[in-house]
């Protein structure tokens, strides 16, 4: 297995643990419209969370090979910064890594 296809898989997963703080966000909207979810890094031991407007968690899940990572998480050359907020930034899979996201995130 590639190193992209770690990362992707590794990122991946981060993803399915905020897919359900998302619902379970979503489920309490009439209370909350910030929820803390997982760093979505490359790092498996990462433990850091990220405060997230419910609507710009839907916008950052339109996008199969976009993720959300702590500041300074960001991998150059594989990922492309979409946009940087306080703490956290928004960035697109490149390449190889790109490709293989799409294809587990995808469905």
């Amino acid at each position: 297995m590639s190193r992209e296809e770690r990362v992707a898989k590794n990122e991946s997963l981060f993803r399915e643990v905020n897919e359900r703080i998302g619902e379970a966000a979503q489920r309490t909207v009439e209370i909350a419209t910030d929820a803390d979810f997982v760093c979505e890094c490359a790092s498996l031991s990462c433990t850091e969370q990220i405060t997230l407007g419910l609507d710009e968690y839907e916008w950052v899940r339109s996008e199969p090979n976009r993720f959300m990572v702590v500041a300074g998480h960001e991998q150059a050359g594989i990922e492309q910064v979409v946009t940087r907020r306080n703490g956290y930034v928004i960035v697109d899979k490149l390449g190889e890594a790109g490709e293989e996201a799409e294809n587990q995130n995808s469905g």
